[in-house]
């Protein structure tokens, strides 16, 4: 930003990411400093997905969790600082999650993430269920006001629901046939390869070079703050610093790193 403060910015976003991306594009509305967006396996539909994704003995046993163990060994890796108050909700709900074995996403989420996954109101939940209904994006495509372009695939073994139809022209749904849950692999000899690299980076290029939009509105008005946090002037309480990052090094969520990334709400 510091480079080019009047680039536009473009949000790209894949799986429970893409569900926070569009919940973030549809709740801004006409406040929202993207230009333009694209999310890949949306889940869209948590509660329903998540019911289907469990009635399944392989998508319990593989994807539920897998996924579970993952977030289980995150909370694991930072267990010191969310065990540092015994007179927190954190402290409590930390200890379950360390005491279970081999849980489901859902199982988790029904300890943890409903009850500390995000400030209150609306947090806590009564249960993953609900955490669920509510943090669902499906409902919200009508309140985009950016071109935003959607991919899913059919055969998905996680997401088995997906919007079939949208009133918002500025919303673009698409279904490929084949590609499971972030596969879209290529034919060819670059099996390694996805496909939709080139149709996401045609749009991006579309909407950043070619698509005339609010400039007003998408105006840059990021700034650093004194105690060293990015912030947007529009929205002060939200912010972020990169901690001890050597040129060219890469940020894996899943490798356990620590003082990287550091996000705040105030």
């Amino acid at each position: 930003m510091k480079a080019f403060p009047d680039a536009p910015l473009l949000g790209l976003s894949f799986s429970l990411g893409a569900n926070v991306l569009t919940r973030y594009v549809a709740e801004e509305g006409d406040r929202c400093l993207l230009r333009s967006a694209c999310v890949l396996a949306c889940p869209w539909d948590m509660k329903f997905n998540g019911d289907r994704l469990n009635a399944a003995i392989l998508g319990r046993h593989l994807w539920s969790k897998g996924m579970g163990r993952n977030m289980q060994a995150l909370i694991k890796q930072h267990k010191d600082i969310l065990l540092s108050n015994p007179d927190s909700p954190t402290y409590k709900v930390t200890r379950r999650v360390l005491s279970m074995r081999n849980p489901a996403l859902n199982e988790l989420d029904n300890v943890f993430t409903a009850v500390i996954g995000g400030t209150s109101p609306p947090f806590p939940f009564e249960d993953a269920a609900s955490y669920y209904t509510w943090a669902s994006s499906h409902k919200c495509l009508d309140k985009i006001r950016i071109p935003f372009l959607t991919i899913n695939a059919s055969d998905d073994p996680v997401v088995k629901q997906v919007p079939e139809e949208c009133s918002n022209g500025l919303v673009v749904l698409g279904l490929t046939q084949g590609g499971g849950h972030l596969g879209w692999f290529q034919s060819d000899d670059s099996f390694d390869v996805r496909w939709t690299t080139k149709p996401l980076l045609e749009w991006l290029r579309m909407s950043g070079d070619y698509l005339l939009g609010d400039h007003e509105r998408m105006k840059s008005s990021l700034y650093v703050a004194d105690d060293g946090f990015l912030r947007d002037a529009k929205n002060p309480r939200l912010g972020c610093k990169v901690l001890e990052v050597k040129e060219n090094s890469l940020i894996d969520g899943n490798a356990g790193q620590q003082q990287v990334f550091r996000g705040q709400f105030l």
